[in-house]
């Protein structure tokens, strides 16, 4: 029953971003310690995005695009636990004032719905999965490089110049419709090949284009 409540808000999301429309947000998460403030979202067009504040500065900002495959799995936790979360979803709250947790749901019956706790609170098992992949989501984005982002992102065109892991530089000469890349090396005119799944293994860079 959970489940099948649960496909129309999830078909819905999937439907307005393969239709272009502007990504909406699927869930938010703002932990807050003393004076750093954390937060993760995760939005309809795949992307998360992580940002550190400390009082009025913000120390930390990254984003990510997440696999259709995996962000497919990701959406389909938070939906079916928003499902499932009752009217207090908290089984023992703790009282820290300088510490909060602040939920923002856009997924499930109730949607949109805030929940406000302590991070140190005892939270019932729908509650509990949401957390735990808001701090999957939330682990993926501080440790991904920077520049395997901008690669995953990269739309390759004929003629651009990479540099790569090894330090050398090549340029695509070659660009498939499933995504494989035919490099050749600057420096001795050998061709490799670059499956797409590959790109951030091999390529460091887009060299910019320095006219």
């Amino acid at each position: 029953m959970i489940v099948r409540a649960a496909l129309p808000v999830m078909f819905s999301i999937v439907a307005a971003t393969a239709s272009g429309q502007a990504p909406v947000p699927v869930a938010e998460r703002t932990v807050t310690h003393g004076e750093v403030a954390t937060r993760v979202s995760l939005f309809s067009n795949r992307v998360v995005v992580v940002t550190v504040r400390r009082g009025d500065e913000q120390d930390f900002m990254r984003r990510i695009t997440l696999p259709e495959d995996q962000y497919m799995v990701y959406l389909g936790i938070l939906q079916t636990a928003a499902e499932e979360l009752d009217k207090q979803p908290v089984s023992s709250d703790v009282e820290t004032p300088q510490d909060e947790a602040v939920l923002s749901l856009h997924v499930g019956r109730d949607a949109p719905r805030l929940l406000r706790f302590s991070p140190m609170s005892v939270v019932k098992l729908p509650l509990a999965r949401i957390q735990g992949a808001l701090d999957d989501l939330q682990l993926q984005v501080f440790e991904a490089s920077p520049s395997s982002e901008a690669i995953r992102t990269w739309q390759p065109q004929k003629g651009d110049r990479v540099e790569l892991m090894n330090g050398t530089t090549a340029t695509v000469v070659e660009v498939w419709e499933e995504g494989l890349l035919i490099l050749e090396h600057d420096s001795t005119y050998v061709r490799e090949s670059v499956p797409l799944g590959m790109r951030d293994q091999v390529i460091l860079r887009v060299v910019e284009d320095e006219q």
